[in-house]
């Protein structure tokens, strides 16, 4: 009986001391947490002893600890982008603003009406300009929204795109370049947003406007499941394109600056291509510039005309 007892007396001991080092483990971890909240510390929870309980409890909490790091890491990489928006965006409004304000200024010192109507003329594109930059930036904002949706329909693509090319005919005219243009020759059917693809084909024969050079040539594809649609041009002398960044928000190149682009033309292409369920791509091959958009062939895809 005595030996029993002794046991007992043996075991309980030993689950109290157990129990204490159990729940000064708990104190522990709890001053780790506290350590690590108060200094911003990028240190991880640990322990000496880790019974199964102890051992989750370290692991849930140092999984919570990385995503929180990692999402204040991101929070940081886009407050330093919004800064660098700020800054980009303030520069390329700022450029045409001050040669607005210059014109209406000197329209307003004009001493006959057909001088003020010269500089009314010539701040015309500066307003247009700004209005450019703004839009686009209004745009980017919403696309950036995950819960923005298009609504979808079928839509005969080589329509919309041959109507877009026509409304640029004055700027190919006063570039003295008449675009290489092969569209389908019967309707191609997609499922898209008719708005959302006039924006996509302006912004990407804009960008031809803007960095191009000699001939822009359209040229339709068609596979068993998608339909694409290549742009290309050749590029300016000395001109070099990251590929990898052309795509994102406010990349430009330096020669850029003069003709006041947002830098997000191209960043709202590929936003409205998601949206529409297509992708798009560029490549640069012998100095030749490539944009390619991609949709999905949806059934019974040609109509005859």
């Amino acid at each position: 009986m005595l030996i029993v007892l002794i046991l007992l007396l043996v075991a309980l001991t030993a689950q109290t001391v157990y129990f204490i080092y159990y729940k000064n483990q708990i104190k522990d971890i709890g001053n780790q947490l506290a350590f690590i909240s108060q200094n911003n510390s990028f240190k991880m929870i640990q322990t000496q002893i880790k019974p199964k309980e102890i051992n989750q409890l370290i692991d849930l909490c140092n999984t919570l600890l990385r995503q929180q790091r990692e999402w204040n890491q991101d929070f940081m990489k886009k407050n330093e982008e919004m800064n660098a928006t700020i800054v980009s965006l303030s520069h390329d409004i700022r450029t045409p603003l001050t040669s607005l304000d210059g014109y209406l200024q000197l329209a307003e010192r004009a001493q006959n009406v057909k001088e003020k109507s010269h500089y009314i003329t010539l701040a015309q594109p500066r307003i247009k300009q700004i209005n450019t930059l703004v839009d686009e930036l209004f745009l980017y904002t919403k696309l950036q929204n995950r819960d923005y949706t298009l609504e979808l329909d079928s839509i005969d693509i080589g329509t919309v795109l041959q109507k877009r090319l026509f409304s640029f005919l004055d700027e190919f005219s006063k570039r003295g370049e008449q675009p290489n243009i092969t569209l389908p020759k019967a309707a191609v059917h997609i499922n898209g947003n008719e708005i959302a693809l006039e924006r996509v084909f302006d912004n990407i024969i804009k960008n031809y406007f803007i960095h191009g050079k000699d001939r822009f040539t359209v040229r339709f594809q068609e596979t068993d499941v998608n339909v694409l649609f290549h742009f290309s041009n050749s590029l300016n002398e000395n001109q070099s394109i990251e590929i990898d960044k052309l795509f994102t928000r406010f990349y430009k190149e330096d020669l850029s600056r003069s003709n006041h682009s947002s830098g997000l033309g191209l960043a709202n292409v590929k936003s409205l291509m998601e949206k529409m369920h297509g992708s798009v791509y560029a490549e640069v091959h012998d100095h030749q510039f490539c944009i390619t958009v991609v949709f999905k062939r949806i059934e019974k895809a040609y109509k005859q005309m």
